[in-house]
């Protein structure tokens, strides 16, 4: 009898998961791969640094702050931007693994609720990531105000997608109200709170909790939305 020769592969996650896990590699390997000069230059540009943007938008700083964007573009792309960098290889590492753990059952619960149509489970797969990313970026500048450290990293977008993978375990109705998201939220936010505090002391570094936290919700809500337009559309 012939044995099967397949093999399972070595990254069971849809597609579109894998490809932005790998390039959030990518994007890191190609930083480290840059100069020191262009590595601060890099990150000068992409990163999200608190101060150039409240100074943007008009904020009073203290001397010696950095110097403010200079228009609207380069002052909202870090809020997205941010994804793409990180401090180390365990950082950008703990993200991808992290996406795609997470990713893969929002991605499949994208693809069974779908409805008619084109699949466009991985526009809205991209949507839902960096709305969370968006989310996190906008919680750190607001705990930030005017002044603060910088951030970078991708957590944000899994946080938000910690959020939908629960919300998506209550079937086709998900609502943000339900007990076990609001049970899973309170352990999201105690983790974190822990995280915050033994972050520095444990891992060497801050961690950006309130981009965490505001990943988590800005995914939920997101979400919430894309669940009330297929209502909507079906009713």
């Amino acid at each position: 009898m012939a044995r099967n020769s397949r093999r399972p592969p070595i990254i069971n996650a849809p597609p579109w998961v894998t490809a932005l896990a790998l390039v959030l590699l990518a994007a890191h390997g190609g930083r480290v791969l840059l100069s020191a000069g262009l590595q601060d230059a890099l990150l000068w540009n992409v990163a999200l640094i608190p101060e150039r943007f409240w100074g943007w938008l008009g904020a009073s700083l203290p001397p010696g702050a950095a110097e403010p964007y200079s228009n609207a573009f380069s002052a909202i792309a870090p809020v997205f931007t941010i994804a793409f960098v990180h401090s180390d290889w365990v950082h950008v590492g703990l993200n991808a693994a992290m996406l795609l753990g997470v990713g893969k059952p929002v991605y499949e619960y994208l693809e069974r609720t779908r409805g008619r149509g084109r699949n466009r489970s991985g526009e809205l797969f991209l949507f839902l990531f960096f709305m969370s990313v968006a989310g996190g970026s906008l919680a750190h500048l607001a705990a930030n105000y005017p002044i603060g450290q910088p951030a970078i990293g991708a957590s944000g977008g899994v946080s938000g997608l910690i959020a939908i993978v629960l919300m998506a375990q209550q079937g086709a109705a998900p609502r943000l109200a339900s007990r076990p998201f609001i049970a899973g939220s309170v352990v999201f936010l105690v983790a974190n709170l822990i995280l915050a505090f033994i972050g520095p002391s444990m891992l060497g570094a801050g961690i950006a909790w309130q981009a965490h936290v505001g990943g988590y919700v800005a995914g939920a809500l997101a979400f919430r939305f894309l669940v009330w337009r297929r209502e909507g559309v079906a009713a």
